[in-house]
């Protein structure tokens, strides 16, 4: 291993440059949970093996690693040990005992274990899903076909989970239980998140369950709707096609937007449907997802005409012929209603 100790000493010029780096936004803060520690960890080691100009392989062969361990490290995929770490700071000129410490406090976070985990959250990208929503200082959520489970109702969230077949009656109940925890400890925490949501006018329709679940569904968005962090608005059917992503979140972090990452909530690369979703977190991935969003927030209604179109389709599942699709009202006549009258006279049955 002469060879590679010579890389080392080699590789080590780039030092200042990593430190700097690995300086920039690396407090561990009290929002870290074992899914953040993660990716904070796997941005920081990309980053400075990039800026060391050495490659995976070449990582691999000074650490006499398999170059796939090297890979899945980097790709969020394995659980780095503090041995682990410990070497690539080595590897990459990273001294300073502050910078250090950091990084190993880090990866002792990363293999922490966590409430959604007791809870039987198991599946490892609905687990991941669950510690970056957790953790994130704002959410930006688009959605074609159902609410966001973070704002959905007990009774809605049973409904949904059902319909898709994608686990059983006896699961479900554990998911449910889940994702109202979820609710609790990420909306009624101290410093929330802000939260963005992009509804297509389909959502607010679709009825999952039956027209009482639905509307009191809409009741509660309309509710959280109200709160200063919570940005709900709809997107009208006359206002066109935007993205073809039936849903998407964006998800922002404390320690800027470098950090940021994109969760596919529909994309399935995994052999098991109760596993689904896809996590991004490269800024040539990402960036066309912060951009989109953007088009969809100025394509859709105000936060007070998409709160009281919301309202609107609340009615009408009050008052449509039963059995039939509710009447859909054009955007521009709902937009017309007060807003205050509307919401309140929802709210308040």
């Amino acid at each position: 291993m002469a060879s590679s100790h010579g890389h080392i000493a080699m590789w080590r010029v780039a030092a200042p440059q990593i430190n700097h780096f690995v300086k920039v936004g690396w407090q561990v803060s009290p929002r870290t949970n074992p899914a953040v520690a993660r990716l904070r960890l796997r941005n920081a080691l990309r980053s400075a093996r990039d800026s060391s100009d050495l490659t995976q392989e070449q990582v691999a062969e000074s650490l006499d690693w398999s170059l796939s361990k090297v890979i899945r490290m980097e790709n969020g995929s394995v659980r780095m040990t503090v041995t682990d770490v410990k070497a690539l700071m080595q590897l990459y000129g990273i001294q300073d005992p502050s910078e250090v410490s950091q990084m190993e406090s880090l990866a002792r976070t990363a293999r922490e274990r966590t409430w959604w985990k007791e809870a039987g959250a198991n599946a490892s990208k609905l687990s991941t899903y669950i510690g970056l929503e957790d953790g994130a200082s704002e959410l930006r959520f688009y959605q074609l076909l159902v609410i966001p489970g973070l704002l959905q109702t007990e009774a809605y969230a049973r409904s949904v989970l059902l319909a898709s077949h994608v686990t059983s009656p006896d699961n479900a109940e554990n998911l449910i239980a889940i994702r109202m925890r979820r609710q609790q400890e990420v909306l009624d925490r101290p410093d929330p998140p802000q939260i963005q949501v992009v509804l297509d006018e389909g959502t607010l329709y679709r009825t999952n369950g039956d027209a009482h679940t639905q509307r009191e569904q809409l009741r509660h968005l309309i509710h959280l709707g109200s709160r200063d962090n919570i940005h709900v608005q709809v997107l009208p059917f006359h206002a066109g096609l935007h993205v073809l992503e039936p849903a998407f979140v964006v998800m922002s972090f404390p320690y800027g937007a470098d950090f940021d990452v994109v969760y596919l909530e529909f994309s399935n690369n995994s052999p098991t449907a109760q596993d689904m979703g896809e996590v991004l977190d490269r800024e040539e991935t990402i960036a066309p997802y912060r951009e989109a969003f953007d088009r969809l927030t100025s394509a859709a209604l105000s936060k007070a005409d998409s709160l009281a179109f919301i309202a609107r389709a609340a009615e009408d599942l009050r008052t449509g012929p039963a059995g039939a699709d509710p009447p859909r009202r054009a955007a521009a006549a709902v937009v017309r209603e007060p807003l205050r009258q509307r919401s309140a006279a929802v709210a308040a049955e």
